[in-house]
């Protein structure tokens, strides 16, 4: 499995890799950026922290494709019902392997701390320091009201097209 160096939130705007950024709309200290390189998409966010006077950054790398899946998965099993071909009754995740690497989507139900909703993209094989897998959770708010979900889907249409 590919392995990728930590991104430097001083250099992250610049990184000839870099495809698509957002800022991020529940907290304007941080902005988001997604990054492809060779075959593989990497989601970072960063966040200059006036108060504690540094920066603070996170990452998570998955095959490019994964983000088809991703999408796919939240338009086709999550909005649908058991009876139109979603996801049983009860069950709040989906996993897949795609190019050896096992991704994990699942409903987040406090996504904002404060019981609202969203979305949890999982990278099951790549693990923190302290061992558990790499994941970003999405607020429902910031994925369909505030545009991270057509950021995510104009990526896919480019890695579709053969552009990314």
């Amino acid at each position: 499995m590919k392995q990728f160096s930590e991104i430097d939130p001083l250099t992250i705007a610049n990184d000839s890799r870099l495809v698509a950024s957002i800022p991020d709309s529940t907290d304007h200290e941080t902005t988001w950026y997604f990054l492809v390189d060779g075959d593989h998409l990497i989601i970072a966010d960063a966040a200059f922290r006036a108060a504690r006077k540094r920066w603070l950054h996170y990452q998570i790398e998955f095959p490019k494709r994964g983000l088809l899946w991703y999408l796919d998965t939240l338009q086709n099993k999550f909005f649908k019902t058991e009876a139109e071909g979603g996801l049983p009754k009860g069950q709040f995740h989906d996993k897949t392997v795609i190019d050896g690497e096992r991704l994990k989507l699942g409903r987040a139900f406090n996504a904002d701390g404060k019981g609202g909703g969203g979305y949890s993209f999982v990278t099951l094989d790549r693990k923190e320091s302290y061992g558990t897998a790499k994941e970003y959770t999405f607020t429902d708010e910031f994925l369909f009201k505030n545009g991270l979900i057509q950021v995510l889907q104009n990526l896919a249409d480019k890695v579709r097209a053969g552009q990314l």
